[in-house]
């Protein structure tokens, strides 16, 4: 088969395009992470300037002679403000407590009354077919199941349980988003998340109850365990409010930070990027990474050899500082590869995927590898 190269060039309005993509993709599409990896143009854009073009606070411009994108403070371009797109962080949060407080009453009462309604054997009986039930002796739960989704009941039953989880869900990302976008951009409003957490309790209520294990799991309507959502979200704000410290890897955490002398600064949550920047936030706090007026903080840390953890994706960047900045280059301490080992072989069934190939090797390969052969894989 015929291949042909394709040779395009990059137009003015390519930048205001990308930013507009990454704006949709955070507000009508509630994905934090797309609109992030949207804006992530290479080397030198790490995710503290990709958060401040998602909000509008830069934006980015083509040189369309050096073809290069440029990007620059918004106040020095108030002339194409009009035309580049600009959270307003204040309403958005507005909204958005406006919208948890809303739904969230409206699920509390539902599954409040459902729970109730079906929560005695006579409130609620469906009759299967002898057919069915013979079915299902045999081990074939189909027709039975196929007649369980036919019961409005049940049905209007399993849409409420859905659609609870998915506002849960979704509140969840929204806060941790509206959190880490407010201190990056000084807004003084803090996101009220207490009925989040009410419709995550009534639905452990409903998960632990009979009903659910009866009817609700047979049904294909499982519900998750709610408990860790709420955990992370309160384990998140008291870290945040009283200080981060090391925590122990192999208690295998969402995403985190391992310094060169092994100690381990981890966090759960719904989302790896977002966490780990409020670990850097944290890290700021407590006087670890130096002031930010100074340094970037996320460059500090691979510059300095920390090593970038998320399940079992190792990212690590302090071998290219030759490369990137004219600094001396760092590696994977002995102390660090002897955790992260540990860390796979215990937690992600000794497989791990290094550099942002995500290439699969055994813990016990990566282990053996010296530095050459494992550092060539954090190169881009």
């Amino acid at each position: 088969m015929e291949t042909q190269t394709l040779h395009f060039r990059v137009g003015a309005d390519m930048g205001r395009t990308l930013q507009q993509i990454a704006h949709e993709h955070f507000i009508y599409g509630n994905d934090f992470e797309k609109a992030l990896d949207t804006l992530n143009l290479g080397e030198g854009c790490d995710e503290e300037m990709r958060l401040n073009l998602l909000v509008g606070n830069k934006i980015l411009l083509v040189d369309e002679e050096s073809q290069e994108f440029i990007v620059v403070d918004r106040a020095e371009y108030m002339h194409l403000d009009s035309i580049y797109p600009k959270i307003d962080v204040k309403e958005y949060g507005e909204k958005l407590q406006e919208d948890i407080n809303k739904r969230g009453d409206d699920f509390i009462d539902g599954l409040k009354r459902l729970s109730s309604t079906f929560g005695s054997a006579k409130s609620w009986q469906i009759n299967f077919d002898i057919d069915s039930a013979l079915d299902f002796i045999h081990g074939n739960d189909k027709e039975m199941i196929a007649e369980l989704h036919a019961d409005w009941q049940f049905d209007f039953w399993k849409g409420m349980l859905i659609h609870a989880r998915e506002f849960l869900e979704t509140g969840l990302k929204k806060a941790e988003m509206f959190r880490l976008i407010a201190g990056k951009t000084n807004i003084d409003f803090n996101l009220n998340t207490t009925k989040l957490i009410q419709v995550g309790t009534v639905l452990q209520d409903i998960a632990r109850g009979e009903l659910s294990a009866r009817y609700v799991n047979v049904g294909g309507t499982d519900i998750p365990d709610i408990g860790n959502y709420i955990q992370a979200l309160q384990d998140i704000d008291e870290v945040m409010s009283e200080g981060i410290e090391p925590v122990d890897i192999l208690d295998n955490y969402t995403a985190g930070w391992l310094s060169p002398e092994g100690e381990y600064y981890g966090l759960n949550g719904t989302m790896a990027n977002m966490l780990h920047i409020q670990i850097i936030e944290a890290l700021l706090a407590k006087g670890i990474i130096p002031d930010a007026d100074e340094v970037n903080a996320d460059s500090w840390l691979e510059e300095q050899g920390w090593v970038r953890i998320h399940g079992n994706n190792i990212q690590f960047g302090g071998n290219l500082n030759e490369h990137h900045l004219g600094k001396k280059n760092v590696y994977i301490t002995d102390v660090q590869k002897r955790m992260i080992y540990d860390y796979i072989s215990n937690c992600h069934q000794s497989i791990i995927k290094l550099g942002w190939q995500m290439k699969r090797y055994s813990a016990g390969q990566f282990l053996a590898m010296d530095k050459i052969a494992m550092h060539k894989h954090f190169e881009f």
